[in-house]
């Protein structure tokens, strides 16, 4: 596992962990509006690590050029001030990339009536560095696991996630 996927796997449980939202529904809808404040924030190109979208926010990794990731949070239409920076490896991705619907995880949803989403994830962790979404689910009995989807909500397959 790379540093990035630690710092960032830390960083994602956290957040995870204490949002206590009762709704199921992913901030998907407002990504677009959390990369431009980023970008009219920081001035800096819209290269990413990692972008999430969970009930209760959105949480942008932002490639600083340098070798580390700026971890920015996305809340009730706001940006918060900076929250974190790690060293970072692995690809980063243009969000100009990115291709979804706002309803992405809702094939998943459907399929899984019984589990809680958690997370909408989009990250440059196919082979070559393509842009991957993922939706990650926990069950009734607290696994949790990403389901790959494609733009429109398509499953094409899933993942086990470990903790650290």
């Amino acid at each position: 596992m790379t540093r990035l996927r630690v710092a960032l796997a830390g960083i994602s449980l956290a957040v995870l962990v204490s949002c206590g939202g009762e709704s199921t529904s992913l901030k998907v809808e407002e990504i677009d509006d959390a990369v431009k404040a980023v970008v009219e924030l920081t001035g800096k190109p819209a290269k990413f690590f990692e972008i999430n979208a969970t009930p209760d926010l959105i949480n942008l990794f932002l490639d600083d050029g340098n070798g580390s990731a700026i971890n920015f949070v996305w809340n009730g239409a706001e940006l918060r001030d900076e929250t974190e920076v790690a060293p970072a490896d692995g690809f980063s991705f243009d969000a100009s990339g990115m291709s979804f619907t706002t309803d992405v995880y809702a094939l998943v949803e459907d399929e899984l009536p019984d589990s809680l989403l958690r997370a909408f994830t989009i990250t440059a962790d196919g082979p070559n560095g393509e842009i991957l979404n993922r939706v990650v689910v926990q069950s009734e009995r607290g696994g949790q696991f990403s389901v790959l989807v494609d733009s429109v909500g398509k499953i094409l397959g899933s993942d086990p996630l470990t903790g650290p």
